[in-house]
């Protein structure tokens, strides 16, 4: 069977950076291109300290083109995070939240990969942040459902690092099951600078985020449906 190249639609002429000129701010582009390089430089820390393993979702040959890349954060201007913290789950959120703000009468919170936790710190207060400045960039740039950002929402500032504690062993690598999307990153970011492979992969990862809120709304659906009487 011939390998298939995934599908990259151009948006109308004209229109191609529209939703990050509407949306996107500078400042929560480059902050969104400055927390997607610390995912990167922990990816390639923890493979560094466990070869042949896998990190966060990812199988170490789709780390491999990672390694020795530079100028990260300058070339990662992309409308979407490249992590994962289970924004979809409104239920996980809901269910971390109320524990992070309840009385801990029992055993402690077991104790965080410093790495992890530094990182989940600074994406949950990015996203603390975003939800407050406009909800659709935090469902546009990191595949946020409604009700999540509700509990952010809700979510007093000094709790952070209690959620954080909490929430850090659910950080994965975005679009983990999609290899080629990685291999494709690894490429560009080793590659001298092309706005064409840079556009390409933008193009590619908003493919795969509504490929897989349209996933999530189908199973949601599916549920409301199973649940009426």
């Amino acid at each position: 069977m011939r390998h298939q190249t995934p599908l990259a639609l151009l948006p109308p002429a004209g229109a191609a950076h529209w939703g990050e000129q509407v949306l996107f701010s500078q400042k929560v582009i480059t902050e969104l291109a400055g927390l997607n390089a610390r995912f990167i430089s922990l990816l390639v820390e923890l493979h560094g300290s466990r070869p042949g393993m896998p990190a966060l979702g990812l199988p170490a040959h789709a780390l491999l083109p990672l390694l020795r890349t530079t100028g990260v954060e300058e070339r990662l201007v992309l409308p979407y995070a490249l992590f994962d913290l289970r924004f979809r789950d409104e239920r996980f959120w809901t269910y971390e939240s109320r524990a992070a703000s309840a009385v801990q009468d029992g055993q402690p919170t077991p104790a965080a990969d410093t790495r992890l936790l530094r990182f989940t710190r600074a994406a949950l207060t990015l996203a603390w942040h975003l939800v407050r400045v406009d909800p659709r960039v935090a469902r546009l740039a990191l595949g946020m459902a409604p009700g999540t950002q509700q509990v952010l929402e809700a979510t007093p500032i000094g709790l952070i690092d209690a959620l954080a504690r909490r929430t850090c062993p659910a950080v994965s690598a975005r679009f983990c099951t999609r290899e080629r999307f990685w291999v494709h990153l690894g490429g560009m970011l080793r590659l001298p600078p092309d706005s064409g492979q840079l556009e390409r992969l933008r193009l590619l990862g908003l493919q795969l985020q509504g490929a897989d809120a349209a996933r999530a709304q189908q199973l949601h659906r599916r549920l409301r449906r199973s649940t009426q009487p």
